[in-house]
This record gives C-alpha cells, sequence and structure tokens, in this order.
C-alpha cells in the first residue's frame, strides 16, 4: 500500500493501531559452506521466525564469497560456486524446483575477498586483490508468508574446494499475534 499524502486525509489513530499489530523487520542468516576437492559440499542453515507471529518476506538480500584454490594460491576468480534451495521450515515446502545459484536471486551478490589474490593476475607480482564486485544493488522481489514458530531453511551446495561466507537478509513485516499484542485492534 503506498500512501499518497495529498490523496486522502491520514487517520493517526488507525495508523498507530496498525503500528500495534505489525512492523517492519529483517531477518538474518549467515553461515560459512565448507569446500570440498571432491564435490559439492552442503549446508542447511537456518533462522528462526519467532513466536511474536508470522514473517511476511517482501524481498531478500546478501552477499557471499567468491574463493577457490589455483596451484598453491588462493583467488577470487568472481565465479559464483554457491547454489540455494530456499525451504519453508514449516512442512518442509521447498520454494524453488531445484537449488538456484545464488546470483540470480541475491543481491548485491558476490562480495569482494581482499585477502585473494586477483583471478585475472594471480601472480605474486601483481596487485594482490581481486576484482571489485558488482555495483547493483537491488533487493530481490520475493513475497512469501512464513508462519510463527517456523525456520526459514536454505539448502546450499558449494562447488569450490575452499569454504564460502554467506549472508543472506530477508526483508518484510511482522503481523504480531494476537497473544502477542496487548490492546490490538480487531477487523
Amino acid at each position: 500500500m503506498s500512501i499518497r499524502i495529498f490523496a486522502q486525509a491520514l487517520n493517526a489513530r488507525k495508523m498507530f493501531d496498525l503500528q500495534r499489530v505489525q512492523y517492519s523487520e529483517k531477518l538474518l542468516m549467515s553461515g560459512t559452506v565448507p569446500g570440498s576437492a571432491t564435490g559439492a559440499a552442503t549446508l542447511l542453515a537456518r533462522t528462526a521466525v519467532s513466536n511474536l507471529g508470522h514473517f511476511l518476506c517482501m524481498y531478500i538480500t546478501g552477499h557471499f564469497s567468491c574463493r577457490r584454490t589455483v596451484g598453491a594460491e588462493i583467488i577470487d576468480d568472481a565465479i559464483n560456486h554457491l547454489r540455494g534451495q530456499l525451504i519453508d521450515g514449516a512442512g518442509q515446502k521447498k520454494l524453488f524446483n531445484d537449488r538456484v545459484p545464488l546470483d540470480l536471486w541475491v543481491s548485491p551478490g558476490r562480495e569482494r575477498d581482499a585477502t585473494t589474490l586477483n583471478a585475472v593476475t594471480a601472480s605474486p607480482a601483481a596487485v594482490p586483490v581481486s576484482p571489485p564486485p558488482y555495483p547493483l544493488f537491488y533487493p530481490m522481489e520475493f513475497e512469501y508468508l512464513f508462519a510463527a514458530n517456523s525456520d526459514i531453511l536454505c539448502d546450499l551446495a558449494n562447488d569450490s574446494d575452499l569454504s564460502i561466507d554467506f549472508e543472506l537478509c530477508f526483508h518484510g513485516i511482522r503481523i504480531l499475534s494476537s497473544v502477542a499484542v496487548k490492546g490490538a485492534v480487531s477487523s
């Protein structure tokens, strides 16, 4: 709902009543997916939707690193090695058909790893920094209602030989349960 100040009169009482039963919230999920030289390593990451009420996710943002080994050097190859499958913990409902590369559904995406060599010039004589990440930042739309007392799960796979760090942030609206709100206005 957009508020058009000149199109309607604002009713402060109704707005305060609405704020008592819902508010903006962000849920964070972060971790490190282990690496494997023989195949994709996996991690089931989770963040809890508390008993305060349901969580209506509106957008997802996040970032991840891009590291791998070339010879004896650790480089930032600017290639996304992570794939993820979002799962609604209430009933284990898979929200994607399969694991999807994170750069297709997470923005800003790749995070520059300043501790590694640049993949293009991976030599000790070169400047020992990775190339800059993609500058575009746009929260990806993802509307889904997660139930109170459930988990948001992400089944991640890493095809790099090194561990990869990631963070996901779910932006949305907390819809408070009537038990958690004293004096909530019923509609």
